[in-house]
């Protein structure tokens, strides 16, 4: 995508291909390092969730980040939040509730833990990590606007690569080096999804860095209905009616949080507050003139009284 951008680039634009450019985008972009280290974190902890709950269930699960990640952009970036789209977030997480009822398989242990306990612990950390590197990525990818998004890609899955590696090693070391063949076990089902993995971050990042992290997560929502009809025909999973309400549920809470209602709250919210601007220095530049016209007048004054004042004989 960056050979193709570079193509494509107009006259008297900075080469992208440059090693002076090179050089200073990546200089200015180590901040994804941050992400990429919490991003790889998250890659492994997807395939950890496969085992506690089906692909759909998985997707589900990850529209909790919403709730995290809003909190965070309110911390970490200011954002502002109306009351309704706060609503709207509580109504995302009651439908993801109702598609979780009854979803854990009984009498099964994993890693020496119940599954309920390992579900939870492993859930817990699925939802803030990747939470996490959401708002980082944001704060990272809109610092430096004016480098291409696909410069910035190859920064982060730079830093994600070496990360990885070293967790490679790590394994090696503990394991064996018959850890070290990353080649193992591939096949065109597990290639074809690195293809689709490498899209996915592409497209979330222009969402990233050209919207917000709330609305790259809402979008996911759509997606799930996809996934849950995938997991039925490949796997053979049911559609619930717990699923089926959970996503209506989903998709109503979607639509609350980017209704113009919410939005024409916020807008007047700030009219009002532009309003008061308004008027508060509306008021001070009245008082201005009125204090200018007072001075005025009583220098007025002054001279007046001088000139009607008699000489006094010397």
């Amino acid at each position: 995508m960056l050979f193709f951008q570079a193509r494509h680039q107009k006259v008297g634009e900075k080469p992208l291909l440059s090693i002076s450019t090179f050089i200073q985008a990546a200089r200015n972009n180590v901040l994804l390092a941050v992400p990429a280290f919490l991003y790889a974190i998250n890659n492994y902890l997807k395939f950890i969730m496969q085992l506690y709950f089906n692909p759909a269930t998985v997707k589900m699960l990850s529209n909790l980040k919403v709730l995290v990640i809003a909190v965070l952009l309110k911390i970490i970036m200011r954002r502002r939040f109306s009351i309704i789209q706060w609503e709207a977030l509580a109504l995302l997480l009651i439908g993801i509730s109702v598609n979780q009822l009854r979803s854990l398989p009984e009498g099964s242990t994993a890693m020496g833990l119940p599954v309920a306990m390992g579900a939870y612990i492993y859930t817990l950390i699925f939802i803030t990590v990747p939470s996490m590197a959401s708002v980082f990525n944001e704060y990272a990818l809109k610092s430096q606007y004016d480098t291409s998004i696909y410069l910035q890609n190859l920064f982060l899955y730079g830093y994600g690569a070496i990360f990885n590696f070293l967790g490679i090693l790590v394994t090696a070391i503990f394991k064996g080096p018959d850890n070290l063949d990353i080649l193992q076990g591939h096949s065109k089902a597990t290639m074809l999804l690195i293809f689709n993995n490498a899209a996915q971050g592409i497209l979330s990042c222009f969402f990233l860095k050209y919207a917000d992290a709330i609305l790259k997560k809402y979008s996911s929502t759509v997606a799930t209905i996809f996934t849950g009809i995938a997991s039925a025909v490949l796997f053979g999973h049911t559609l619930t009616m717990n699923f089926l309400l959970g996503i209506s549920i989903v998709f109503i809470s979607m639509h609350q949080f980017f209704s113009s209602l919410s939005k024409a709250k916020d807008e007047q919210q700030n009219g009002t507050h532009e309003l008061r601007d308004v008027q508060e220095n509306h008021r001070s530049k009245e008082s201005f003139i009125d204090i200018a016209a007072g001075a005025n007048e009583e220098a007025a004054h002054r001279i007046g009284s001088d000139e009607r004042q008699p000489l006094l004989p010397t």
